[in-house]
């Protein structure tokens, strides 16, 4: 089809349409005979029966394709496009050739062109003095130059790969250099025989990854040279070799799968160093997640460590104890199953692997009942078994005052029943009902082996009473008073606690039933869940809550630790509440204060963000209690921040502080800057030792990435220098 866009000589306009047409539909029409293509121009002419001749704003559209020129020679023999710039080959999706001219097929998927400038995606630009395409696969440009970075009249971007031959091929995405000369500012640093890159298109591809360059005060310094493995659409494989100056040897792996119903993410490593000479040391982090019919999930996960200092001196995670786990569950809105095998291993100095519970399985079966106008109703059955690797009957040299070889077996059984009603000026009432059973099987104890029953019943009755005020200015207030009556007989069979030791008592447990959340123990005794929760949100966005509560109890004997809250008969006081103004300020906050106005526990959180800066804060209080397994007391803050310098220049800090210990435990700080073509971090970090099994060390980062390859996107333009 051929459309003359301006003007056309007036005298032969009518006979050379016609012939131009018929040369386009014939047996080798241009573009291929059996593909329709657009051409537009200012000027058409045919010479003899084999040329056509267009020139003035030349456009031609074919298969998705675009080309712009000031003029075009087309020969019918040759099947060739002969074409004077400016030229501008837009092939539709991510690459666009500009060239000064060219003489290509007619498809346009071989030739050579001349002048030719390659940008892929928007990314990446590839400079040539020529470019020879072959068949719409190939693009072999000589004496050429590739950079992402700003290109400045007469001067030499901040940096750029200079080739004797560069070869794009389309297809594989990949770029192939020969005789290659890195250059920074213009000045060669280093030169490789054969390089090969991804081109910015493609996310996914084996070859090396960005290095990172360590210095740590406990190893020495040091490279990492990740080496990405692209095993399939579904898989891969990242090895990172980190060598140092002091002898170690380390290889990190991880390897990740997708499959059509889940996905495993196995990371490890193996090391050999000074620090423990001769001594192979390591770790493995694993997960997996799988579908399973009738809507149950699997859940995966394995992890262990060689030693305690592992993770701290390789500047890894801070994790010391560690969870193997097979689980499957099920949740919908009247059903849950669940199902778990677990093993703990602690690298903890205190903590005990063969005395201490490591091995637990459980089971829990829930089943909701809707009853119609009586409410609803909810069925439970539960078990748990408590392993211990030793089988000594006593307490040995740890003085826990547990037996070392501790095993115990549960199972219960648990009904509930819940049914809610509106009385007269707005009040909610609500009534609950629980009944329970569960018998325990203690072996390899001295002192509580046998065989115990018992049996629990509950009754609750709450009343609150929402009142909703709004302004005319739409924000928007509720004052609720809250108040639950729970009837329990107390308890008189309690044996250990192992399970449920660590109780929090926040706005979430306030008026609950039982605020215990293992099996050893059940809440009992008769008792008065008082609370006052205040809230509000207006048109702006803002929004906050005030929590105020207490519980007042009749048991004759404390069933929680001191550090709880809720020893006493009258509880500590709880203050809870958050405070949001949209993104720009946040904050939480969670106190027990007791009866004298002391503050028992505190836990503060707050955010500021403005746009071009952020500090997150907290603050965190808990008294010693051996109960809780605390020997003393826990003071933290915390503190990091961010702030954006300038569109290019980003620092950030980091620190975490024993206000107990009245010593820092842990900081950082971070320098970054990213325009279009590279990327470049500074890392510094410092860890405290703060325990018998963790040493400290200091570790400084840096690593430099050049963008634009890979799929890795730049940030801000950079100027240009003058």
């Amino acid at each position: 089809m051929i459309r003359k866009a301006k003007k056309m000589r007036r005298s032969k306009t009518a006979p050379r349409f016609l012939m131009a047409l018929a040369f386009l539909v014939s047996g080798s029409a241009l573009f291929a005979a059996d593909e329709k293509a657009m051409l537009i121009a200012d000027l058409l002419q045919i010479t003899g029966q084999d040329r056509l001749y267009a020139a003035g704003n030349v456009e031609v559209f074919h298969r998705g394709q675009r080309l712009t020129a000031s003029s075009i020679t087309y020969d019918r023999k040759s099947n060739t496009l002969i074409i004077q710039g400016p030229i501008q080959i837009d092939d539709g999706s991510s690459i666009i050739i500009l060239a000064t001219q060219a003489e290509l097929s007619d498809d346009l998927k071989s030739g050579l062109i001349v002048g030719a400038q390659v940008i892929i995606d928007n990314q990446l630009q590839v400079t040539a003095a020529a470019l020879q395409r072959e068949d719409g696969q190939f693009n072999a440009m000589y004496d050429a130059a590739a950079s992402s970075c700003s290109v400045c009249n007469g001067v030499a971007p901040l940096w750029e790969i200079r080739a004797k031959r560069i070869v794009h091929d389309e297809k594989q995405k990949m770029l192939f250099f020969d005789k290659a000369q890195f250059r920074i500012g213009g000045v060669p640093v280093a030169y490789f025989p054969k390089l090969q890159l991804p081109d910015p298109t493609l996310d996914r591809a084996t070859g090396f990854l960005v290095p990172k360059v360590e210095v740590s005060s406990s190893l020495g310094f040091g490279i990492k040279t990740p080496y990405f493995i692209n095993v399939s659409s579904s898989k891969d494989i990242l090895l990172t070799p980190y060598f140092t100056t002091s002898g170690t040897r380390s290889l990190e792996m991880r390897y990740r799968q997708a499959y059509r119903t889940g996905m495993i993410n196995i990371n490890g490593a193996l090391s050999q160093d000074e620090v423990l000479k001769g001594l192979l040391r390591g770790y493995v982090l694993a997960t997996g997640n799988f579908n399973l019919p009738n809507d149950y999930v699997l859940r995966l996960r394995a992890e262990t460590v060689s030693d305690p200092d592992y993770f701290s001196g390789y500047g890894l995670t801070e994790q010391d104890r560690f969870v193997t786990s097979l689980q499957v569950d099920r949740a919908d809105r009247d059903a849950f199953v669940q199902s778990r095998i677990l093993g703990f291993y602690s690298v903890r100095s205190q903590d005990s692997n063969i005395t201490q519970p490591s091995q637990i399985s459980d089971f829990t079966r829930s089943q909701r009942f809707d009853l119609g106008q009586m409410g609803e109703g909810q069925l439970t059955i539960f078990g748990q078994h408590r392993q211990r690797a030793s089988s000594d009957p006593l307490d040995g040299p740890d003085d826990d005052t547990a037996a070392d070889g501790r095993d115990v077996s549960a199972l219960g059984l648990r009904a509930d029943w819940q049914k809610g009603m509106v009385l007269p000026f707005g009040v909610l009432a609500s009534a609950e009902l629980s009944l329970r059973h569960d018998r325990s099987y203690v072996a390899q104890d001295a002192i509580y082996a046998g065989e115990y029953a018992r049996n629990n019943a509950a009754f609750g009755a709450q009343l609150r009473w929402p009142l909703f005020k709004t302004a005319t200015n739409g924000t928007q207030q509720i004052l609720e008073p809250i108040a639950q009556l729970v009837l329990a007989p107390e308890a008189t069979l309690r044996l250990f606690n192992e399970d449920s030791a660590l109780v929090e008592f926040d706005e979430g447990n306030l008026f609950a039933m039982n605020r215990f959340f293992g099996s050893d123990r059940i809440e009992s005794a008769n008792r008065a869940n008082l609370g006052l929760r205040y809230a509000f949100s207006n048109q702006t966005g803002s929004q906050g809550q005030l929590v105020l509560g207490r519980v007042i109890s009749a048991a004759t004997t404390a069933q929680f630790a001191d550090a709880s809250g809720l020893s006493l008969a009258q509880s500590d006081w709880l203050v809870a509440g958050q405070l949001s103004m949209g993104s720009q300020f946040d904050v939480t906050m969670r106190h027990l204060v007791t009866a004298q106005g002391d503050l028992r526990k505190v836990e503060l959180r707050g955010t500021i963000a403005q746009p071009r800066s952020a500090l997150t804060m907290a603050y965190l209080f808990a008294p010693k209690d051996s109960a809780e397994e605390r020997d003393s007391d826990i003071g933290e803050v915390t503190l990091s921040a961010t702030k954006n310098l300038s569109d290019s220049w980003k620092s950030s800090i980091s620190a975490r502080y024993d206000a107990v210990a009245n010593i820092f435990s842990k900081s950082g700080a971070g320098l970054s800057y990213q325009n279009e073509c590279l990327q470049f971090d500074v890392s510094l970090s410092r860890n405290f030792a703060t325990s018998s099994n963790v040493e400290s060390n200091t570790v400084f980062g840096f690593s430099v990435a050049l963008l634009g390859f890979g799929g890795q996107t730049g940030g801000a333009a950079s100027q240009c220098r003058g």
